[in-house]
């Protein structure tokens, strides 16, 4: 008999458990909107979060004639004539009381004693290496700020090195590249309008004109690049300040000095920087210090090879088409390089998986707002399957003898887990509003800091949550990871492009865990800190019933390509050739995912005696006579 797919497919049931989602506002300020790469990675931020309908607070501290705009959604309360201390105070003001911190970008500690004597929390992030902060992270105190962000891991090390007190996260934006960076009519007329022939090799600088970008010395280069082929220079930066004339002098000297100035085109700052990336052969990048370069991210996912000195978290970028010299390699070094690459016949785009969106968790620390629980169980959801009934089990044991909540972080199929939760007084509730997994990692992390809760159980988890949850999560939060077997170690390494995009490997997330406990005496398994095999539990049934009076067989669990049901049909085949009245039972029902799944079986077991019953999570059917 064909099976109704409807009926074989478990579909979500909304609204089955109370919605809590500890997600508020985003709180913002930077120092400006100036063309850099710091202002960059705030706007892009803030403008895929303003996509996802956050609400969202941008205050910028010094206005600029030159800057970017904010992104769509996003209203930025920039200084207008009162004093920059007047305009701080009037912020810290308007968002006393918060619970959520506040991102901080470019600003000085001066700046922001103003916010901590307010009261409120900042999450100040470095940007550049050691030789460019504004902050001294040796004075920064855990009450005002919870955690602190660095750019890259080497500046991480030198925050720490420094003296900084409070826990530190290393968090490597990739930024995004638009469809303008692959366009080869934009690459021709970038070119044309620059004064540049189709056959010349066109070396790429991009930034603000800054000593630190040191472009006098990539016009040293090119001098020597254009001993070797015909060459020329575009730098696209301008200006920010008097420091920034200075260095348009250096450059325009040394241009004059090696007789190349024609080569050397300075189109200023361009927005957006795209098309220029297209009209590039390659990027050079010689500057004195970098915590981590945007232009060269940028030009490597536009598939342009980059020359670069070697400082800072450049080498955290691993690209095959990197080439890294150390910092002091004299300028010939670097043209020698450039001189074996070829003018681009061809544009590749190269863009790798971004995760911008991850700035959000950074500020998922809480004071302590409700009452102390010892556990927080995120599970995939309340199914009726296997691994749910085994937390419900556990559930009912652990009530009143532990202080826990359970946190479902999708949408769940079936009633029945979730009222008998209820029925037992257990705290069960869904983590967000949707199903993605920054939203539910941020959401648990900020429960779990206001709640001041010891501990973190996956069970069952999505593996990008369980990555997110644990890059971000204090060093005083214990994670314990349940896993249900290979399966569940293989997805965390199926996600290596989520991985990389967020700066947090698999071996990253086990080396994080404080206990790996696993469902069975595996003979392989991660390399954790602590590793435990404790079995499920399962209720105690009454009396068998007595054998059937004809062969009937029992499958009960998902309809999931894991299960391996089309060899169970096979076999039942073999049976039911020898055995005319034999019955197979499957209970179970499939996720929407595997709905052709499902209908493939069905429609294989239509000629068989094979009875599709659907979920059935009060385990009825283990009461009925079945031969095995």
């Amino acid at each position: 008999m064909l099976a109704s797919t409807e009926f074989l497919v478990a579909r979500a049931l909304p609204g089955l458990l109370p919605l809590r989602d500890a997600r508020r506002t985003i709180r913002v300020l930077i120092a400006s909107l100036a063309h850099g790469g710091a202002e960059r990675i705030v706007l892009e931020w803030l403008g895929a979060e303003a996509k996802r309908g956050r609400d969202i607070e941008l205050a910028v501290l010094h206005a600029r004639r030159q800057a970017w705009p904010p992104p769509p959604g996003v209203h930025a309360r920039v200084r207008g004539r009162e004093s920059a201390a007047g305009f701080l105070r009037a912020l810290a003001r308007d968002w006393r009381g918060a619970a959520e911190p506040v991102s901080t970008h470019l600003v000085g500690d001066t700046e922001l004693a103003i916010l901590w004597d307010a009261g409120l929390q900042t999450v100040p992030v470095m940007h550049n290496a050691r030789e460019g902060w504004r902050n001294d992270p040796a004075c920064w105190k855990p009450e005002c700020v919870p955690l602190a962000i660095a750019c890259a891991a080497s500046v991480r090390d030198e925050m720490l090195a420094a003296g900084c007190r409070v826990p530190v996260i290393a968090l490597r934006h990739r930024p995004c590249v638009g469809p303008l960076a692959f366009d080869a009519s934009r690459r021709e007329a970038t070119r044309s309008a620059l004064g540049v022939a189709p056959d010349t090799f066109l070396v790429g600088a991009v930034g603000a004109l800054k000593a630190q970008k040191d472009y006098a010395r990539a016009v040293e280069v090119l001098a020597h690049l254009c001993r070797r082929r015909d060459a020329a220079l575009a730098i696209v930066g301008g200006a920010l300040d008097a420091s920034g004339i200075a260095e348009l002098d250096r450059i325009a000297a040394a241009a004059c000095a090696h007789g190349i100035a024609s080569r050397v085109k300075l189109p200023g700052f361009a927005d957006p920087v795209d098309p220029y990336y297209a009209a590039f052969d390659a990027l050079l990048n010689v500057s004195r210090y970098e915590g981590l370069s945007m232009a060269v991210q940028e030009a490597l996912a536009a598939g342009l090879p980059v020359v670069a000195a070697d400082v800072g978290g450049q080498r955290e970028i691993r690209h095959v088409h990197l080439a890294m010299l150390d910092a002091g390699a004299p300028p010939g070094e670097f043209a020698a390089r450039l001189a074996r690459l070829p003018v681009r016949a061809h544009l590749a785009d190269e863009t790798p998986a971004r995760a911008p969106c991850a700035w959000s968790l950074s500020l998922t620390a809480r004071r302590p707002s409700a009452g102390a629980l010892d556990t927080i169980f995120a599970t995939a959801n309340l199914n009726a399957g296997g691994a749910q009934r085994s937390l419900v089990n556990l559930a009912g044991a652990l009530r009143g003898r532990h202080a826990f909540a359970i946190a479902a972080c999708g949408e769940s199929t079936h009633p029945a887990f979730a009222q008998a939760l209820r029925a037992a007084q257990v705290d069960v509730f869904l983590a967000a509003g949707e199903p993605d997994c920054f939203a539910v990692a941020e959401s648990l992390l900020v429960q779990a800091a206001a709640r001041a809760v010891r501990n973190v159980c996956f069970w069952n988890l999505d593996p990008k949550v369980k990555l997110l949850v644990a890059k971000f999560a204090p060093p005083a939060l214990r994670l314990v990871d349940v896993s249900p077997g290979h399966y569940a170690f293989a997805e965390l390494e199926a996600i290596d492009a989520f991985a990389g995009a967020i700066g947090f490997s698999s071996a990253d997330y086990y080396g994080r865990l404080d206990m790996l406990v696993l469902k069975y005496d595996a003979k392989r398994h991660p390399a954790a800190r602590a590793v435990a095999c404790i079995p499920n539990g399962v209720c105690e049934c009454a009396a068998p019933p007595p054998p059937p009076s004809h062969p009937r067989f029992l499958v009960s669990g998902r309809l999931a390509p894991s299960k391996r049901l089309d060899a169970v049909l096979d076999a039942f085949a073999i049976v039911s050739g020898r055995h005319p009245r034999a019955e197979l039972h499957i209970v179970g029902q499939a996720e929407e995912r595997h709905a052709i799944h499902a209908e493939a079986l069905a429609l294989r077991a239509q000629a068989l005696a094979v009875r599709f019953r659907g979920a059935m999570p009060d385990l009825a059917h283990f009461g009925e006579p079945f031969t095995a």
